[in-house]
């Protein structure tokens, strides 16, 4: 308490009235103390101040230098500078704070300043984690909606099982212009081709029925029930299709092979395969162990990718097959990618992997990706152009340029063709027991492979009548 007695206020106030140099020193001391915190142009006003108290104290002595002696001009300097240099100190403390005012201002302005760039921080990495979730989550989607339109085997992350793409969409949907052929035109085509439909004996009245009522009397002539046969049909130019049981199940066969070389093809036109390259088939997976060790010996332990395709597409043999399937990662692989051609509106959507299941509204799809991009596929439509002279599709139309992918398998007889009349088209038949066979049959019935050839030119007579 007592040192508090000794630095108060008062005595501090007595001892800065007692001389000049003192009070000087007590005006520098009070200025430091008040202003000490303050900024750089508080500081130039504590100089203002004490240069506007020694200007003073000069013009004081010079009014009053004749008038008094050197004491009393000192007294008298003493005496008016005291008032001016207090009034200043109000003043210097008055500008202090009204500084300190306008920088608690500033102050205050940069905080909120602070506060809303904190508060706009925030909503940015709110919307920025919520633009994550939003992206996980459709990912997650994407996985659910490729493991449920599997039929068989593993793909690619995303796959074609996950939604179509407007582009997509848009090459989907086809412009379909029907054929508006007169009536004389299609009499014509039935006059000209009267005694071939007779010698066949496969005559029906082409211009007056649809395609699926010609295929149906066929089938009624022949006693064929209407689920043992399925097809489709689609005109390149005109985009009209007809079908039959197209999503029907049926048993695929060796036609696996078609999309099994297209794949393939796409590895070599992307630079990921090499045609010239040999490779080794002493190790791949086969289906009959006595034709597997005829291609190992026949080619010495090693083919190229065009070998395989000729072997497994013209003679449709199965170790050349598996041969082509090793360079996709292996026959799981492989069907796991089939649906890079189409998909089914059916149960099943491509080809089983298990169960060898198909439908011709898949198979349809696939002529059709050929078709369109026959410039990447060359090689494939040379192959199957050569494959069966005179068989499947070719047996009752000599002369005419067909592609065909032939399948057999127990009871099973398919082919898929694109058929080079004036007005091209393609076409996808799925049949089953005919000619009495069975899912025991290790043969290929004769009979059955007559009338799957038979059916093939109703197909085709019905179409020069009606589309060319």
């Amino acid at each position: 308490m007592k040192k508090k007695k000794k630095h108060s206020s008062k005595k501090y106030r007595g001892s800065r009235r007692k001389t000049k140099d003192k009070k000087k020193d007590s005006v520098k001391q009070d200025l430091q103390q008040d202003v000490q915190k303050d900024t750089k142009d508080t500081k130039d006003t504590k100089k203002d101040v004490k240069k506007g108290a020694k200007k003073d104290n000069k013009k004081a002595s010079k009014k009053d230098a004749k008038k008094t002696s050197k004491k009393s001009v000192d007294q008298k300097a003493t005496e008016e500078t005291v008032v001016p240099v207090e009034h200043k100190e109000k003043e210097a403390k008055t500008e202090t704070l009204a500084l300190r005012s306008k920088r608690s201002k500033k102050s205050k302005a940069k905080s909120k300043s602070t506060r809303d760039d904190k508060k706009a921080y925030i909503i940015l990495a709110f919307l920025g984690v919520l633009v994550i979730l939003l992206f996980v989550a459709m990912l997650a989607l994407a996985g659910r909606g490729k493991q449920a339109g599997h039929t068989g085997g593993i793909g690619n992350i995303f796959g074609s099982s996950s939604k179509v793409t407007k582009k997509e969409d848009k090459e989907k949907e086809e412009k379909v212009t029907p054929t508006n052929k007169s009536a004389e035109a299609k009499k014509a085509v039935m006059e000209a081709d009267a005694d071939t439909m007779y010698a066949n004996g496969l005559y029906y009245d082409y211009a007056n029925m649809t395609l699926n009522q010609v295929v149906e009397a066929f089938m009624a002539d022949q006693g064929i029930e209407s689920s043992q046969i399925a097809f489709s049909y689609k005109n390149t130019k005109t985009n009209e299709q007809f079908s039959m049981n197209d999503t029907q199940p049926m048993t695929a066969g060796s036609t696996y092979k078609l999309p099994l070389n297209m794949l393939v093809m796409d590895e070599v036109n992307r630079g990921k395969l090499s045609l010239t390259e040999r490779f080794d088939i002493n190790n791949t997976e086969y289906e009959y162990q006595g034709e597997h060790d005829k291609y190992v010996a026949s080619f010495g332990g090693a083919m190229t990718i065009p070998e395989m395709q000729e072997y497994s597409l013209v003679y449709s043999e199965n170790t050349p097959a598996y041969a082509l399937a090793e360079r996709l990662g292996g026959m799981e692989k492989f069907y796991g990618m089939l649906d890079k051609y189409g998909k089914s509106k059916g149960k099943v959507k491509t080809i089983q992997m298990h169960g060898n299941k198909t439908t011709t509204d898949y198979y349809i799809q696939v002529l059709d990706y050929l078709w369109k991009h026959q410039e990447n596929y060359k090689n494939i439509l040379h192959y199957i152009g050569e494959s069966f002279p005179n068989e499947y599709y070719k047996t009752y139309l000599p002369g005419l340029t067909i592609y065909q992918k032939p399948g057999y398998v127990r009871e099973a007889l398919n082919v898929d063709a694109i058929v080079m009349e004036d007005t091209p088209y393609m076409v996808a038949i799925y049949t089953g027991y005919l000619g009495g066979s069975t899912e025991e049959s290790d043969e290929i019935s004769g009979w059955g492979l007559q009338q799957l050839g038979m059916l093939a030119y109703v197909i085709n007579e019905w179409h020069r009548v009606n589309m060319n």
